[in-house]
Order: structure tokens, then sequence, then C-alpha cells
């Protein structure tokens, strides 16, 4: 691995909700938040050092937002990490989740809320980019339990394992990645029960014909629409199909791609200029 450079700087509050555009086109390795105090948060960026010129282009973006005491430093490669999951902090997501990033030094979930253990690792999903925190609402507005899950791109597995802590049977996950499969089998043994969703390196096709009453697939808009075609024929006919990733800007586009595919939306959430979407088969 190559070293990497971490940004850091204080934020206004409002400033928050601009982060996914600003970080949306950079090698981000990793991003938090933090309290300061009042209206101003602490902001820590991870960058890949290997792309030249991108640390200047995102301190200028923040300078442009309002950022003051920004520093720039580079982070060795084995270090990182272990820097950024040290920092790491429990929160809690949509209505019922508890969001741990520390599995060796677990922090209990409060009342009412389900714990899952997401230690930040390489792959995508640590459950604080509002595309998976949407999916994790929408997931708590279905009824899984005892549904069959296909969970399309699993990053670290937040989803499945979300989908398996609910009831669902049963749960499959897969990714292109291979690593990111072992990243997913990692995070599922450091759960608070047996969780067992069906992991597995590979492309959509090798689900084949299989009909899953819930499809996930959190994704940018670039990846997924050229899946949707294999996400339709995957759906069981009475099945919803739960796609986030994209920008509100790409709303009426992804609407349009979703109709000519053959699915119906359903419902739509929002955070900040990130949207999900649940569609149903439209076999009319």
């Amino acid at each position: 691995m190559t070293d990497c450079v971490e940004l850091s700087c204080e934020l206004p509050v409002e400033v928050e909700e601009l982060l996914p555009e600003i970080l949306g086109h950079l090698s981000v390795l990793g991003a938090y938040l933090g309290d300061v105090g009042g209206n101003v948060v602490a902001l820590h960026v991870y960058i890949d050092g290997d792309r030249a010129g991108e640390p200047a282009r995102l301190q200028a973006a923040l300078a442009a937002a309002g950022a003051r005491r920004i520093e720039v430093r580079v982070v060795e490669s084995q270090d990182w990490l272990a820097g950024y999951r040290e920092s790491a902090r429990p929160f809690a997501a949509g209505q019922s989740w508890w969001i741990d990033p520390r599995p060796d030094a677990p922090t209990a979930a409060p009342i009412g809320r389900r714990r899952l253990a997401i230690e930040p690792r390489t792959a995508f999903g640590s459950g604080t980019h509002e595309s998976t925190r949407l999916v994790l609402a929408a997931l708590e507005a279905l009824s899984v339990r005892d549904k069959s899950v296909l969970d399309i791109g699993t990053g670290s597995g937040i989803l499945a394992i979300a989908a398996d802590r609910l009831g669902a049977r049963p749960v499959v996950a897969f990714d292109v990645d291979r690593e990111a499969i072992w990243v997913a089998r990692r995070t599922a043994i450091e759960q608070d029960w047996l969780a067992r969703p069906l992991l597995f390196a590979g492309p959509i096709a090798a689900v084949g014909r299989y009909g899953f009453d819930v499809v996930l697939c959190n994704m940018i808009t670039e990846h997924f629409r050229p899946l949707l075609p294999d996400i339709r024929r995957v759906l069981a006919p009475t099945g919803f199909a739960v796609m986030s990733g994209m920008l509100e800007t790409e709303l009426a586009d992804v609407c349009s791609a979703l109709c000519g595919a053959g699915f119906d939306v359903r419902d739509q959430r929002r955070s900040g200029e990130w949207l999900s979407l649940t569609a149903g088969r439209d076999d009319g």
C-alpha cells in the first residue's frame, strides 16, 4: 500500500450537507466527522497518496465552503486505517440501528436499537455514508423477516448483515471485488449473533434466475444503471428493489431508466443531496 494524505479542518455545521458533492469525485479512502462545539464540526479525510493534485483541490474546495484551520499531512500506509478506526465512534442510524465501529471495544446499543459491528476497513460500507444509511432506513420500512434478500455489490457486507439481523432468509450477497468478500466475511463473524449471509465473489449472472423478495443495490448511478435488466430478472414479481447512491440531480434520469427497464418507483428517501428509490416490477 502507498502512503495517504490526511486533511483535517473545522467546518460550519451547515456545510456538512455539501460534503457528498465535495468528496464524491475524489479518491477518498475514509472520512469522519466529530463535534467541536457550537455550530462547528471537525472533518478528517484520508485521500490516496498516489493521486497527485487531489489534496490541493480538496483543500481549495473546503476553503471555499468556509473551512478553517485546514491541515494536511502525509500518513504512512500502515498507520492511516488504524488511526481512522481509533477515531471512529458509535452512532445511531435510522430508527433502530446502532453502528459500532470498534468490535475490539464494543459499545452496547441503546435500548430499542440493534447493534451492527462495522469496523472501518478497505471495503465500502461503514454506515457513515448517506447512501448506506438510506438503505438501512428502507430495510426498516420493509418487512423482510423470512423473505429472501440479495445484496448487489456488498462491500463490507453491512446491508446483507442488517437484513440478516432483521430475520431475512436466505440473504445472499456478492461483489466483484474478492477483497470485499473477505471483509464482509470478517464483518459477519464480528456480530453479536450468528450472522449467516451467503457471500460470494463474482458477477450478478452467477445468481441465475432465482427470484428474490428484496434486492439491495448501493452503488453510484453509473455503476447500477447497466445492471437494471439483471436486477429485474432476479427480483420476484411481487418483490422490491432498493437502489441508492444517486444524487438528487440524477433523479429524473434514474426514474426514466427504471421505467424503461420495467420498474415502478414506489418510495423515495433523501439525505442531504443523496437519494434512494424503492421500486417494484411493472408487469402491466
